[in-house]
């Protein structure tokens, strides 16, 4: 009984702990996207939209015409949608059946778009109609899409597309560069606090051809100027190497933790195969960063629907990983920060595209009409970046 109230306090203690730890992270999650009020209906005007009322297969995807989004509140844009680009949490959400934890159905697919403003509330600074726009939706909330014609969209979270590329390739930026500049953004914090610079570290990027992996490498050759080591299969090489990466591991004949050593950051984007392989292993130095990029597994299975393992361990791991790291200069720091709106980011991916330090890497396009088309095709996992969806005309 001596024994009990010292073991029951410290077992309180790390209860308290974690809870604390997870009430912070998901009111830091929450307040990312719910801070973005969605648009009311206006039902005086329609539009086509790709809409899913349950989930399941592509199949359920299906054109209608809809409410357009009421326009304008005071800090609100209305945008014409030339192109929307598809990413793999459009068709991971379609097939969840919790979506609704996070979205109400009937939902709209996609969240990239590019597109012209065409109308803008009282409150907005520094756009006009006419102008050419991109931007990502959040992710949480709201049952609007990027795949419809027109969008609403607070002015804080779009910028200006880029203008040295067409506005249609501008539409497949925003999710993946975001989701690599908020990857990068605490392992930079932490060298910047050490007086270090992010030049020669060393960096492996995993599924390089992929939409993240193709921007990542980029971003971190040309503009964080790191050594870069990617995996991808033996066809994709070329393209890789295009992209900047300075070494290739072909992940069918090789295992990259055999290839890999001591390297300083880890990108990795198929997490549920590769994290423990990462770990248990050589491929990153003491005291290194391993980014966890949060999502569900490729193919459908039960982990996808279950947030204790899609967010809560992520979350723990994080600090947990990282506490030891910092406090005893062992192990390794765990990042696992979620992508969300970010304008200053969408403007410092277009001044980089326009210095020419980033080009978009398109696969392929569907119409609006293909949008379950192109659910099935992306979900096959043979896209070489990224799938695009032309929803109207866009005058440049």
């Amino acid at each position: 009984m001596a024994l009990f109230w010292p073991i029951a306090k410290v077992l309180c203690f790390n209860l308290a702990a974690v809870l604390g730890v997870l009430i912070y992270e998901f009111y830091l999650l929450r307040e990312n996207y719910i801070r973005y009020a969605p648009a009311l209906e206006d039902k005086d005007h329609t539009m086509r939209a790709a809409q899913f009322s349950e989930t399941g297969e592509p199949f359920v995807i299906k054109t209608r015409t809809i409410p357009r989004p009421q326009c304008c509140e005071m800090t609100q844009v209305l945008i014409k949608v030339g192109t929307g680009g598809l990413n793999p949490v459009d068709f991971k959400m379609r097939r969840n059946a919790n979506i609704n934890m996070t979205r109400a159905l009937p939902v709209v697919s996609g969240f990239d778009f590019s597109g012209h403003v065409e109308q803008i509330g009282s409150g907005v600074l520094g756009y006009r109609p006419g102008d050419i726009v991109y931007g990502m939706l959040p992710l949480q909330g709201q049952s609007w899409g990027a795949f419809q014609e027109y969008v609403v969209a607070n002015y804080t979270i779009i910028a200006h597309a880029p203008t040295k590329i067409s506005a249609r390739e501008a539409a497949g930026l925003p999710l993946v560069g975001l989701t690599s500049i908020h990857a990068m953004a605490p392992v930079l914090r932490a060298w910047q606090k050490q007086g270090q610079s992010s030049k020669d570290k060393k960096i492996l990027v995993h599924a390089g051809a992929g939409g993240v992996g193709s921007f990542a490498i980029q971003y971190c050759k040309h503009v964080l100027k790191m050594h870069v080591a990617t995996t991808v299969s033996a066809p994709k090489a070329v393209l890789v190497k295009s992209l900047g990466a300075d070494e290739v591991v072909n992940y069918k004949e090789q295992k990259f933790e055999d290839v890999v050593k001591n390297f300083d950051v880890v990108l990795d984007t198929v997490a549920q195969e590769y994290e423990q392989r990462t770990l248990s292993s050589s491929v990153l130095k003491s005291g290194r960063h391993y980014i966890h990029v949060l999502s569900s597994d490729w193919q459908p299975n039960s982990r996808e629907e279950n947030p204790l393992i899609l967010m809560v361990l992520p979350f723990l791991r994080k600090w947990g990983y990282s506490l030891i790291a910092d406090l005893f200069g062992i192990g390794i720091h765990y990042h696992c920060d979620p992508v969300s709106p970010d304008a200053q980011g969408l403007r410092s991916i277009a001044s980089w595209v326009n210095e020419g330090l980033i080009k978009p890497v398109v696969d392929r396009s569907f119409s609006l009409n293909e949008v379950a088309k192109a659910h099935e095709y992306l979900e096959k996992g043979r896209a070489t970046g990224k799938v695009l969806i032309e929803i109207g005309t866009i005058t440049e």
